[in-house]
């Protein structure tokens, strides 16, 4: 409407602006009309944005899955002795059963150092820890270094480890931190822990004088650089039993020996995890336990049991939504209509008009019927013989068994969670037991034939539909967008139309001021002013 401010009715005495209001309010059902074509369109984009986002996830997850023949070769392990290793399958590994033993596991190099005096804390500095023997490892200033050199056994690059007289504990550690291995000082036991960031034997590491000198193993026990280590714990001597070598896995499987930096073993389709050194037997030997894979049917049961799931969900959506009566008596309500209502009486009404907004549409028809005709195909393989979801004892209901907009929808003979069918014989798990790789075949082209179905749905259309869109968006979206142009000339129109109405009264009035000024001249003229 008009923005213009306006003084109105002073010399009429009438409320010139209601008159206007109830003008305007007249010629405004043109526009009301409009908007609300343009909130049951905005309502209908919705309703196929979410049915889009639903159509899709069944696309990609469920068909755009189970096409390929991976999908249900999955298979299952178990282990007799689950107290030694915990075992799991892939689609790769061998069916049948395998001897396993566990000869040692594999161990982190970790030291815990000597204990060092109760007084020692994480801050305390080296020169107040050794007293007057720091002038021994840093002179008598306490500004010489003492260098040390840490590597791994394997071979792997050296790193420097520099001490100073004024470095705390805390500071020491660190240094060790630098040189590539995990390190603290823990003010509470008063110890230094150290150890390899590998993993296994490639994790064992050594500690060595800057001229080589094995310090960690106490090559040199009268050198300097010894006895700091040791005074400072850190020596196997000083830490004893708290001194731990890293040490590989290795498990004996059919009696082949494998050998692996951490406890995980990875075998011909097997991840092995082994989490107890098996017992001696009385021949010497390692005692072995048996673990068995097999193909998981169970697996591909429920695989084929979700999918249905998911497709009798959405065509079961589809079909009410295809199916609901045409609504011609509800519209939108206007702002003014909803302040006479409450928020359950607006909802009530707003959802009459969305569950019918999809009634008869065309584009729907068609999606039902994709989906439809994918389901109800059979399919020849390759050894010749034919295959559709009936032969699996998946079927939908009679027309009288069914209920309203259930009617595509398939059940599962054997099915313990369907109260239609759990007494039926359950064809498909006897058909995965005893002809698993026809049963799965048919499925991969079953779900193959419905992906490639609803994909050339989803083909970009120009000015119509976007990619991977199984509706017109952009058709919709062109018809909102001319509505709003469309109101927006309404709008205009109404603007002027409520200006030349008020220009008219403002004339009126100006005139009837004239009026009155000269009846008042006159009214002065002759004394009965």
């Amino acid at each position: 409407m008009s923005n213009r401010m306006r003084m109105s009715g002073i010399n009429s005495g009438m409320d010139t602006q209601s008159i206007v209001e109830q003008l305007v309010q007249a010629k405004s059902t043109k526009k009301e009309k409009l908007k609300k074509q343009q909130t049951k369109l905005e309502w209908k984009q919705d309703a196929w944005k979410t049915l889009n986002s639903k159509l899709f996830s069944l696309y990609n997850e469920q068909f755009g899955t189970l096409r390929f023949d991976g999908a249900f070769k999955k298979k299952k392990a178990s282990i007799v002795d689950g107290s030694i290793a915990s075992v799991s399958a892939n689609g790769s590994a061998v069916n049948g059963t395998q001897t396993l033993a566990v000869k040692q596991l594999a161990k982190t190099a970790y030291m815990t150092g000597g204990k060092l005096a109760d007084s020692t804390k994480a801050s305390t500095k080296l020169k107040d820890f050794l007293g007057d023997d720091a002038a021994t490892y840093f002179g008598e200033d306490g500004s010489n270094l003492m260098h040390y050199k840490v590597k791994s056994s394997t071979g792997a690059s050296q790193k420097v480890v520099t001490l100073a007289a004024d470095m705390t504990m805390e500071e020491v550690a660190q240094q060790f931190s630098n040189a590539g291995f995990n390190a603290n000082f823990d003010s509470n036991t008063h110890r230094f822990f150290i150890s390899s960031k590998a993993e296994g034997a490639s994790g064992n590491f050594e500690i060595l004088s800057s001229d080589n000198v094995d310090v960690l193993n106490g090559a040199a026990p009268e050198s300097n650089a010894y006895k700091l280590m040791n005074t400072l714990g850190l020596t196997k001597s000083a830490s004893g039993d708290g001194f731990i070598p890293g040490q590989n896995a290795q498990i004996l499987l059919n009696g082949a020996e494998f050998e692996s930096n951490t406890n995980f073993f990875q075998i011909n389709g097997l991840d092995i995890t082994a989490t107890k050194v098996s017992d001696i037997g009385s021949d010497g030997k390692y005692v072995t336990t048996n673990i068995s894979a097999q193909t998981d049917v169970d697996g591909a049961y429920n695989m084929i049991k979700d999918f249905l799931k998911k497709y009798n969900e959405i065509i079961n959506e589809m079909d009410k939504l295809y199916n609901e009566k045409p609504n011609k008596t509800y519209e939108p309500l206007t702002s003014e209509e909803k302040e006479e209502m409450s928020e359950e009486e607006i909802k009530e009404w707003e959802n009459k008009i969305k569950d019918s907004l999809l009634s008869r549409d065309d584009n729907l028809r068609t999606l039902i019927s994709t989906l439809k005709d994918g389901m109800s195909k059979s399919f020849t393989l390759e050894n010749g013989k034919k295959y559709s979801l009936a032969s699996f004892g998946i079927n939908t209901l009679s027309y009288f068994e069914a209920g309203d907009n259930e009617k595509g929808a398939y059940h599962l003979d054997g099915d313990a969670d369907d109260d239609k069918t759990k007494g039926n014989d359950d064809k498909l798990k006897a058909a995965l037991t005893d002809n698993f790789d026809d049963t799965v075949k048919f499925f991969n082209q079953l779900s193959k034939g419905l992906y490639d179905a609803l994909g050339k749905q989803m083909t970009r259309v120009p000015d119509y539909r976007s990619f991977q869109s199984l509706y017109d968006d952009k058709m919709l979206q062109k018809e909102y967008d001319n509505l709003t142009s469309d109101i927006k000339k309404e709008e205009d129109y109404l603007s002027d139309y409520e200006d030349k109405w008020y220009d008219k009264f403002a004339a009126m009035e100006k005139a009837m001021s004239k009026v009155n000024a000269k009846s008042n001249a006159l009214a002065g003229l002759f004394g009965t002013n």
